[in-house]
């Protein structure tokens, strides 16, 4: 995240090309089977559709990375779906029994991702 923060920093006259570059190798990067790399890949995507870009095609890698085990990947997955999930998102449904799941967490922590997550996101379904 910090190279491509300062890639499009250096890259002033010529950010969208840049920009272009670097979505290129984050498709690459959600490919692989290391969910440290495909967390680090939605991450940089969370910034990028910060900075406006749309990063809709990327829903269900988000979703793989809400799903992981591991926490602070988890949390990486929950922020970008609050981010970029809408009532209109087609994988939307794909979320509920993971969110279910979340929600009855021994982890307070979990439960309180889900909740926030859940607020950002619900639909009537």
């Amino acid at each position: 995240l910090h190279d491509l923060v300062r890639g499009i920093r250096n890259h002033k006259d010529d950010e969208s090309k840049y920009i272009n570059e670097a979505i290129d190798e984050i498709k690459q990067e959600l490919k692989q089977e290391n969910m440290a790399v495909k967390a680090n890949a939605v991450n940089k995507l969370t910034y990028l559709q910060m900075l406006g870009y749309d990063i809709s095609w990327s829903a269900f890698n988000i979703i793989e990375v809400m799903s992981s085990n591991k926490f602070t990947f988890k949390r990486i997955g929950y922020l970008a779906a609050s981010q970029c999930f809408h009532e209109g998102t087609d994988v939307l449904m794909l979320t509920t029994n993971m969110i279910r799941k979340d929600l009855s967490s021994a982890s307070m922590y979990e439960v309180g991702l889900a909740m926030s997550g859940l607020s950002c996101f619900i639909n009537a379904d």
